[in-house]
């Protein structure tokens, strides 16, 4: 894959000082080699044709009112059907009844930060990172439902939660407040992959899907996923599918490693 121009980061943010720190985080964090720059918004409209042209891009956002809905929007069709394509980072507290009222309206909030709270750059960078085409995670996370065991959804939800940064089996069973002991026997029981291999393959299905939409070398973007070279992750895709990345490209890219995944856990 051939490196192209990154697709734009999107924001329609009233406050200066989030403006700039929105710049700042993409200059001195690793998304800036998947996304960027930034392609600021000073409407509603505005940002819903950019939507329109960017999907999968993440939006981070101010301009909403207390009780959830959107301050002065544009008409009703454009931000209920262009902006249902993009990942909207919205600065304020999680609730989730404002969120499902912003869903009803077609816009997902795929991440919360606090103004002066968790917005440190390293924080904008993550949630960026993690907010990339959002509704593809989602689709996959929506076949894992269907398709496993609770247990295993457990281990696959933390596992995404985590695959766009350095993680290792260890941070899996912490957020599920068992030992990895526990969980590599919990796996054997379910007769599933070990939470090694199962980690490996969403670490891979992240790289894979982020090189696709963003058109940029799956190198450069495992590097800004945090994987130590090219290298190491060519090592990881050829121990887990005895494939390149180029040849998992070749055979419906990050769509045949989802099905690999959702295989894994029947």
């Amino acid at each position: 894959m051939n490196g192209l121009p990154t697709p734009p980061l999107l924001a329609l943010l009233a406050c200066p000082r989030l403006r700039e720190r929105t710049r700042l985080a993409l200059e001195f964090g690793t998304a800036s080699r998947i996304i960027g720059p930034v392609a600021f918004a000073d409407s509603w409209d505005t940002l819903g044709g950019l939507a329109a042209q960017h999907p999968g891009s993440p939006a981070l956002v101010d301009t909403f009112h207390d009780n959830g809905s959107p301050d002065a929007p544009g008409p009703r069709a454009a931000w209920n059907g262009q902006l249902s394509r993009i990942p909207v980072i919205w600065y304020a507290r999680p609730d989730p009844c404002r969120d499902r009222q912003l869903t009803e309206t077609g816009i997902t909030v795929a991440a919360h930060l606090l103004p002066g709270v968790d917005d440190e750059l390293g924080a904008i960078n993550t949630a960026i990172l993690s907010s990339i085409d959002a509704r593809c995670v989602r689709r996959l996370r929506d076949r894992i439902r269907r398709a496993a065991q609770p247990d295993a959804i457990e281990i696959l939800g933390y596992a995404l939660d985590l695959a766009t940064g350095p993680c290792s089996v260890s941070d899996i069973a912490r957020r599920s407040h068992r030992t990895e002991r526990t969980l590599q026997r919990r796996c054997t029981i379910m007769g599933i992959p070990s939470p090694k291999r199962l980690l490996s393959l969403v670490r891979i299905f992240t790289v894979q899907r982020l090189a696709e939409w963003s058109g940029q070398p799956y190198g450069t973007v495992a590097v800004a996923l945090g994987f130590s070279d090219r290298s190491n992750y060519r090592r990881l895709v050829r121990g887990v599918f005895g494939q390149t990345p180029t040849e998992i490209e070749l055979c419906s890219g990050h769509f045949y490693v989802a099905k690999t995944i959702v295989d894994s856990v029947c």
